[in-house]
Order: C-alpha cells, then structure tokens, then sequence
C-alpha cells in the first residue's frame, strides 16, 4: 500500500509540473536571459596569481646558523591578518601608484583596499595555504584588477608588501635587543663621569663598558642578517582571459536556480489550494464520482470532438459515465445540465460528447447551448448540412423562425432546433451570437415550464451552462433542470470551489448528481485498464 501511494504522489508531482511547464520554463528562460545580459554588461576582471613560500632558515652550517636571526613559524591566518593592516595596505598602494596604472584602475584597486581595512574582507586579494603541519608550505597570493597589468602589478605589490612585513617581524626583536644595549651603555657612561679614574670602581665599570661594546657589535651585525620565514615564490601571472564576468555560467546557474524555485513554488501553491487530482480528493466533500474523462491531445482531436468520443479512450470514459449517470439520475432525470465551477474545465465539450454518445446509444437528445457569454457548441458540432425541426409546442411552419436559444426564449411558439443527418438522433439548440438581451431571456420565470416542454419531445435535454460561480443565471437554470453534473479540470479545480458550489446547490435545492473529473493526463488515469483485449489467434 505504502509504494502504491508513494508512486500515485509522483505522479501527481509530474502532472503538476506538466501543467505550469509554460510558466516555469518561461521564468527560467526570462531569468536565465536577463542575467546573461546584465552580466555581459559587467566590466571585466582579470586576475594574476604569485605565491610566497614559508621555510625555516637553515645554511647547514653552525657559524653561519648562529649569524642568522629568524623571526619565529607564522600561526595560522597570519597573512589574512596581515593583508588587512595599515602598514601593509600602504605598502601596496605605493607600489601601485608608483607603477601609473592610471586613474580608472588605481582609483579601484584604492577603493578596494580602503573597504578592506574598513570592514576586514577583502575582494581583491586573497590568500591561499598549502601549508604542513609545522607551517611550511606555499602562500598563494591572488589578486584581481580591471585590467591585466593592474592585476599582474597588484599581485607582485601584495607579494612585496607581504615579505617587507615578515621581514620587519624579524627584525624588530633585534632592534629592540640594540636599543636596550645602547640604554645600558648610556647609563655605564654616566656613572663612569661620577667615579675617579684608577679606582676600583672606574676599572670595574670599564670592563663592563668593554662588554656592552662588544655585545652591541654583535647585535648590530645580526640586525643587518636578521630574516622572516618567507620568501618569494613565482612571479607574477600575467592574465590573458578575465575571470569574471561569465555570462554562460551565471545565466546557466540562474536558469537552473529559477528551474528549481519555480517547481518549488508550484508544488507548494498546488498543494496549499487543495486541487483535484483524483477521486480521493473529492472523498471529504461526498460528491460522487460519475466519471474520469482523459485528457485528448492533437491526434486525438484530428477529427473532432465528437468523432473522438465514437473510439479511442474517450469512447469508453463516456460509456462509464452514461451507465453511471443512469443509476445515479434514474428515468426521471430528463434535463440534465452540464457546468463547472470555473471556466475552462471543459464542460462544453463533456456536454457535446456526452449528448453524442446518448445519440449514439439510440436516445433521441437535444443539446441546449445555454451560455451566451461564451458559446461554442455551434463550433464543435460544425453542421454543415442542417434543417429546421420544430421543438415539442412549437408550430410546424417554421419560415419565419431562428434555431438560437434567445429566440426560443422570446418566441416559444417558434421555438426550433438544428438536425443534421450525419448525426442520427441528435438535435442541437445553438447559443447564438452573444448580447445581452438574450443572456437576460434566461431569468424568465416560466423557464422550467419550457424546458419540460421541450423535453417532452426527447429521451434526454442537455444543457450547456455557464461557470456555476461565475454567473447567478446558471442558478437559475441549474434549479429548472432535473440534475447537475459538475465538471471538475484535474489538477486545476480546487477543493474551496467545490465546497462553494456544494454550499450553493443545498441552498437553493438544485440536484448535484456528481462529479465528472476531465482532461485526467495519462499518468494518472487509474480509470482505466490498459489490457490488450483482442480476440485471440485462431490456431
């Protein structure tokens, strides 16, 4: 059970998507679009990559070893820190305005360094570390520029800059150790000034002047030997291409970020309006379920509406639906009107379809085209070869009649329908053009006395009616028939209509039968069987 309703809910996913796929593969491309203009509008950016590298200084040889004064391994982060430092920033930008890139690309790499020191990120350069445990390794400096020779120049300034401060970091425990010597020294030549010459005092204080001499020599020598632990590594790049803007790869990511929020979206709004997708979507309202009617695509239709529902999967969805219809209205259901909760769903055709296979079936049936705001029976019938046959009441001259349902309105006496002999058993009242005075004709309060007069003449009267929600005279017809069928679009219908319509029905006591549910995609038509049910081979 549980894998059986996991694979219906997948499907239901897919038809959702399947019916915005306009709308979101409009989005995507919009998005994905514009985003590649506004990046192409972008100015370029080139980058140039250097690096530096961190070793411990060690010449293999102790003499030399113990000239040499080296600042201690740097922690790590310590060139991220570095980078966002006055003296360092400064260093950069004489380097950078000493190399008169020009005012368009110093003003940017200025701005650049200037929002660095004021917020601590940094969007031109950046250091990567491919460092060991003892932190030694590579630093590589990358630097980004409008043009090729800034970036090229701000990386090499980066890589300066970087080294003057390691070396600084070296030798400022020198300096300080020669400052401290030189205080001492000072301080022994003044209370030499204090003693006699020849004393024991002055010759003692002489040896230790002797001493901070000698010691001051020395630290002199390892302040000019003094190192950092970095060094230079490769020069500078010299950029060809710019790295930045790419308008394929931002409008592919677009697109594919749009793709996927405008799915999200989809299924989340589908889901919080409680559409129908199935019969169990209608189970909490009660309404039975009359029928599931596919959805026909192009070659289905090649030959019509109703040439379509003489065959095929429309064939046999109308077969369910008239024996349903039958149990459900029983023989005293004799006007029927066909309507929806909204337009589009698809009640005209369901209407004409369902009268062709009552026709079909060997019952005289006369369709009514009552929705004179948007009629478009006339269209799928297409009768080219029609006559005139009066309507039950009506007189037998009929010269001076209209086969429209507003001048069966107005001329009862007259009142006729259109017969075509390609379709046996069948009559069909049109709408007639659209206008006001005859969508009024509608509230006429004997109008269920007509139609039951009409309908005296035939096995079944159908009537085409507008949105049920949409106008207050569907009402009104609904109430003059002998039953509703409600027409539900799979996927697009949602649950709060079906209640309003509910509502509406029990108020003023107008018979809902049940539910048609229409264009059902193929994924979800658990309807039907797909056997191949032919005759067997004779052996």
């Amino acid at each position: 059970m549980t894998k059986a309703n996991d694979d219906i809910n997948l499907l239901q996913v897919f038809s959702t998507l399947r019916r915005s796929l306009l709308p979101i593969l409009g989005a995507t491309v919009l998005i994905g679009a514009g985003t590649y203009l506004v990046s192409r509008s972008q100015a370029p950016v080139y980058e140039s990559r250097s690096s530096i590298i961190s070793l411990f200084s060690n010449a293999g040889n102790q003499v030399v070893n113990n000239t040499l004064v080296t600042a201690p391994p740097l922690p790590q982060g310590a060139l991220d820190e570095a980078l966002r430092s006055s003296s360092v920033t400064k260093a950069i930008m004489q380097t950078v305005t000493a190399a008169q890139l020009g005012p368009k690309p110093t003003e940017q790499i200025q701005k650049g360094l200037q929002a660095s020191l004021a917020t601590g990120d940094s969007s031109l350069i950046k250091v990567n570390s491919r460092l060991d445990t003892q932190q030694r390794g590579v630093y590589e400096i990358v630097a980004q520029a409008g043009t090729p020779r800034a970036a090229q120049v701000l990386s090499g300034a980066t890589v300066s800059a970087l080294l003057g401060w390691d070396g600084a970091r070296a030798q400022r425990g020198v300096t300080n150790a020669r400052r401290n010597i030189e205080a001492q020294l000072k301080a022994l030549d003044t209370r030499l000034a204090t003693v006699p010459v020849g004393s024991p005092d002055n010759l003692s204080l002489t040896a230790a002047r002797g001493l901070l001499l000698q010691n001051l020599s020395q630290v002199a020598v390892l302040e000019q030997t003094s190192s950092g632990t970095l060094s230079p590594g490769a020069d500078p790049s010299d950029p060809v291409t710019p790295v930045a803007p790419r308008p394929a790869r931002n409008a592919a990511l677009a697109a594919l970020l749009t793709l996927f929020a405008a799915s999200g979206l989809t299924l989340l709004l589908s889901s919080l309006r409680g559409r129908v997708n199935s019969a169990a979507d209608l189970m909490p309202l009660g309404l039975p379920l009359l029928g599931q009617v596919p959805l026909l695509g192009r070659r289905d239709l090649n030959g019509g509406m109703v040439r379509a529902s003489r065959s095929g999967r429309l064939y046999e969805s109308l077969g369910f639906l008239r024996i349903n219809l039958s149990s459900v209205g029983g023989e005293n259901t004799k006007i029927l009107a066909i309507t929806s909760s909204r337009p589009g769903a698809g009640k005209s055709s369901l209407a004409a379809t369902l009268s062709a296979s009552f026709a079909e079936e060997g019952r005289r049936v006369l369709l009514i085209d009552a929705d004179l705001h948007r009629p478009t029976q006339h269209r799928i019938w297409n009768m080219a070869s029609t006559q005139l046959v009066p309507l039950a009441g009506a007189q037998t001259d009929l010269s001076a009649a209209q086969a429209t349902l507003p001048f069966a309105l107005q001329h009862p006496d007259l009142a006729c329908a259109v017969h075509d002999p390609a379709y046996p058993n069948f009559d069909l009242l049109p709408a007639g053009q659209a206008n006001r005075q005859g969508q009024q004709l509608l509230n006429r309060p004997d109008l269920a006395t007509l139609l039951h007069r009409w309908a005296s003449g035939y096995d079944l009267v159908v009537v085409d009616t507008p949105p049920i929600l949409a106008l207050a005279e569907t009402l009104k017809l609904a109430i003059s028939t002998d039953g509703v069928v409600l027409v539900v679009e799979s996927g697009e219908t949602s649950l709060d209509e079906l209640e309003r319509v509910q509502q509406i029905a029990q108020q003023n006591g107008v018979k809902l039968l049940g539910t048609v549910i229409n264009k059902v995609p193929r994924s979800e038509q658990s309807y039907y069987y797909g056997y191949n049910y032919a005759e067997p081979e004779q052996k």
